[in-house]
């Protein structure tokens, strides 16, 4: 399915419907009119300030994989983040992160199992970040949940993966209960468990580390916040200021619906929501669909270009079968985790 919807004569159609949908049930064309103030000021801030979240994606990687014992630096994780989080977007199976774990290894040394460990915090671990929180945000504006109570509930999310990894709850344990060895054979199963098994002990290591979980909390949210605080200045450049829990609500939990959708860059979906949440927060449809479009201009396709770009920069010091071979090369190696140093 998930292969099947990445298609661009599958997602290409769907994302149009949805957008269209959406511009229709707003009335945003007839209403055009009402939008042509807009203010550049808050919009260029909010372009640039999309430099800030490559270099916290890249300063998150970097202080993952010093802790794992890979001292990276910040500045050579940016093209690498960015273009693995386009490609992410882009592809199946966040194939992006395949040529992420190839490039750390041909420039940094860095073996499959750590790359792996930190590619799945920063994918999974992020992402139920993102999606608590803007959880507890939206039902505590909604039902008046007194902010202390929120703030419990919220500092329990960020210590919940290292809960779960201390409780042992972790896919190696599950997989091990799995009686799959009969059907995949049990030298591959051998295998698969241990190489499941090193990533886990990675993950183990930087989750249950209070300072190493706590700093990459602090970042996940840092980049959340930019991209409210991006949501924000859009709706100021259209003349309708939002509140900032509606704002982190609506992005959150329409990233959320993106990621689950599997349509690249969420497209259609994402906007649905972001515009359902801000509407039910008292916004208009026709300023919230304006909101929602405006912040795909400052936000997702400055970023998308800035993935392409990085591809260019680093598909120069790509071996000659490119990024196809980086893709079969961490593939492979993949496989080899349970024997790779």
């Amino acid at each position: 399915m998930n292969r099947l919807l990445r298609k661009p004569v599958v997602w290409l159609p769907v994302s149009t419907v949805l957008l269209v949908f959406l511009v229709w049930r707003s009335h945003a064309v007839e209403a055009a009119s009402s939008l042509t103030l807009v203010d550049p000021g808050p919009l260029i801030v909010a372009i640039a300030l999309n430099l800030v979240i490559m270099l916290l994606w890249a300063a998150r990687s970097a202080d993952l994989l010093g802790a794992a014992g890979y001292p990276v630096g910040v500045i050579p994780l940016i093209p690498m983040t960015s273009f693995a989080n386009t490609l992410n977007n882009l592809t199946p199976g966040s194939m992006g992160e395949l040529v992420r774990l190839y490039l750390l290894r041909a420039h940094h040394a860095v073996d499959y199992a750590t790359g792996g460990a930190v590619v799945l915090i920063e994918r999974v671990v992020a992402i139920g970040y993102l999606a608590g929180s803007a959880l507890v945000l939206w039902l505590g504006h909604v039902l008046g949940i007194p902010p202390l109570l929120q703030l419990i509930v919220l500092v329990a999310l960020v210590a919940l993966p290292a809960l779960a990894y201390e409780l042992g709850i972790r896919p190696s344990a599950l997989l091990a209960a799995l009686p799959a060895g009969r059907f995949v054979g049990a030298g591959r199963w051998q295998g698969a468990s241990a190489a499941l098994r090193r990533l886990d002990s990675t993950v183990a290591r930087l989750l249950t580390d209070p300072v190493r979980a706590g700093l990459f909390a602090l970042l996940t949210g840092t980049v959340f916040a930019t991209y409210t605080i991006q949501l924000m200045l859009v709706a100021v450049a259209l003349g309708h200021p939002l509140d900032p829990v509606v704002a982190w609500s609506a992005l959150g939990l329409g990233i959320t619906a993106g990621v689950v959708s599997l349509l690249p860059f969420g497209l259609g979906s994402t906007d649905l929501v972001v515009v359902g949440v801000l509407t039910a927060s008292g916004v208009g449809s026709i300023e919230a669909t304006a909101i929602a479009l405006t912040y795909r201009l400052v936000s997702t396709l400055p970023l998308g270009l800035a993935g392409v770009a990085s591809y260019g920069f680093l598909s120069a010091s790509l071996p000659a079968s490119g990024t196809g071979g980086a893709m079969t090369a961490a593939t492979q190696g993949l496989a080899d985790i349970g024997g790779s140093p």
